[in-house]
């Protein structure tokens, strides 16, 4: 594709087909799913499997650290080696009131994307690129999908379910053939990415969601038990050409379009929409209503393309009452059934509303639907307490705390190795980490007087009081996490190389025993912000890696 003359002959790669992303579905996929004849069943089953993998998280250091780093919790501060070596060697991790805190968020956290999202991992599933079969070898509805990876190599074959993100209308999930090609064929040579027949009156990827081949991540599913017995064609929108303001675009034209944008970014309304309306109606995502969203959705993404925002017109009424698994927390009264209709809409017509001027309170009932099914099978209180009962039971009777364990066992495995004149640099090294920290805490807190605590930056996740995080709460959590990674990661090399990044690590050992020294034993107590404890981990971590390379030498 050309998409515009250009004199650079640079190429950046945006993404690599590496191995193969996770798959989980989400309440737009499991709403279509369930409507395409999907057994309620199916999803309760898989929802419980990731429930238990939660839950013997905090059963075991291996099954700890295996989630921490699959999940990508402090990479940096090698938090999953740590927990895993503090096991080796003898002491718990759950000793440790920071530590054992750390992980128990972040498995909360996770709870609430399974029951205020429905997030739920398919393991019999993934997500790749797509490309097209350019040697004309697949048929029309065929692909060919090769995973590898260090563990194993797989080829599909048989019936599979292919769709994209976001999914609303129902054709936007389909039912294709995986099939393996010859041995001498080009294809095999293509791994961790889905192959798309060129065959056919309409390309396979336009038909889900309206896809493309320029970076587009596809959902393949080989899970019988989530293979659909109903199928519906799939969404056909006309393109809108893009506007043509018939000269060369100026600097005000861009700002200009970008408040237009910002006017007219009505998506995640439409989406809500559907979802309520689609819970609702006796047809589900088939409903003429639903249709004509999804459709608006469609339009409402193209927008930055195109420069044609939705006509809000069009957008079908609704009333004041929605399903359970909408409530933004538990504290939020649910009704078991309310009898649904226009009359209290919140899209009525001006005249008939009332001189006060006030909204109607919102209203939630009992879903009898997949969604709702899902929503109340996850109570937060009763597994919290779960998880804290095993935390519990996995804490040993050592009178001493855990990071005087970890030193003692640093100093006799590093008898007579002298770390005293690296005191302050240690001093000055545990002070910037927790400055820096302090200034995490402080500008991502939503209150300036209630700050985010150094467990939730430590675990890059800020958990809020209930419920799902909100958009704004997941773009900060994101930004808060990728700031605490860098100054994990600064720290680390400052204490393997000192202040030259390119010196060598032959005192890495001394300095960062001075560090753990200093953390243990001359902890500060700093005014609203108390006694912060994540910089002795992050030292611990760093000292018992060198330790490992010192006794092994």
């Amino acid at each position: 594709m050309i998409k515009f003359e250009a004199v650079s002959d640079r190429i950046e790669i945006c993404g690599a087909g590496f191995r193969p992303l996770n798959m989980f579905l989400n309440r737009q996929l499991i709403k279509i799913l369930e409507d395409l004849g999907v057994p309620d069943e199916s999803f309760l089953s898989l929802q419980d499997e990731a429930v238990e993998q939660l839950r013997i998280t905090t059963e075991n250091p291996i099954n700890a650290g295996y989630y921490l780093q699959r999940n990508d919790i402090g990479k940096s501060a090698r938090l999953s080696w740590l927990v895993r070596k503090l096991s080796y060697i003898g002491m718990s991790f759950s000793d440790d009131g920071f530590l054992r805190d750390t992980l128990e968020l972040a498995v909360l956290i996770q709870l609430r994307k399974l029951k205020y999202k429905s997030r739920i991992f398919v393991e019999r599933g993934m997500t790749v690129y797509g490309i097209m079969d350019e040697t004309g070898i697949l048929e029309e509805n065929q692909i060919y999908c090769s995973v590898q990876n260090e563990k194993a190599a797989l080829v599909l074959t048989g019936r599979v379910v292919i769709t994209k993100s976001p999914a609303l209308h129902p054709g936007d999930v389909q039912i294709v053939t995986a099939v393996d090609v010859p041995l001498n064929s080009p294809l095999r040579s293509v791994h961790n990415c889905v192959v798309f027949s060129s065959k056919g009156d309409r390309d396979l990827p336009s038909q889900l969601s309206g896809g493309d081949l320029d970076g587009d991540l596809y959902h393949v599913i080989y899970d019988d038990s989530l293979m659909p017995t109903k199928w519906s064609a799939p969404a056909s929108y006309a393109s809108a050409p893009p506007i043509d303001i018939g000269r060369e675009v100026l600097r005000s034209d861009m700002t200009d379009f970008f408040i237009k944008f910002m006017e007219n970014d009505q998506l995640g309304r439409l989406s809500t929409l559907h979802q309520t309306l689609a819970d609702q109606k006796p047809g589900g995502v088939f409903d003429p209503d639903c249709i004509l969203l999804a459709e608006m959705c469609s339009t409402a993404v193209d927008f930055s393309k195109t420069g044609i925002p939705v006509n809000l017109t069009k957008i079908p009424k609704s009333s004041n009452v929605r399903p359970d698994f909408q409530a933004p927390g538990p504290r939020v009264l649910i009704e078991k059934s309310i009898t649904i209709d226009g009359e209290d809409g919140q899209d009525g017509d001006e005249d008939e509303v009332d001189e006060i001027d006030e909204a109607p309170a919102t209203r939630y009932y009992e879903s009898p639907k997949i969604l709702g099914q899902l929503y109340r099978a996850i109570d937060e209180h009763v597994f919290f307490e779960q998880i804290q009962r095993q935390s519990r039971s996995m804490r040993t009777s050592h009178r001493s705390s855990l990071a005087e364990q970890v030193w003692q066992y640093v100093r006799r495995e590093t008898a007579l190795m002298q770390y005293e004149h690296y005191q302050p640099f240690a001093r000055d090294t545990r002070d910037a980490y927790e400055e820096n920290m302090i200034d995490t805490m402080r500008e991502n807190s939503s209150h300036p007087m209630h700050f985010v605590s150094e467990v939730e930056v430590f675990a890059g996740e800020i958990l809020g009081k209930y419920g799902a995080p909100n958009k704004r709460q997941r773009e900060t959590s994101t930004s808060m996490k990728e700031k605490h990674d860098r100054d994990v990661a600064y720290t680390v090399q400052c204490i393997l190389h000192g202040q030259d990044e390119k010196a060598s690590t032959a005192e890495a050992l001394e300095r960062s025993m001075a560090c753990l020294d200093v953390a243990i034993h001359e902890a500060k107590t700093r005014k609203r912000f108390g006694r912060l404890v994540s910089f002795t981990w992050v030292a611990a971590a760093v000292c018992l890696k060198e330790v490992e390379k010192f006794v092994g030498s």
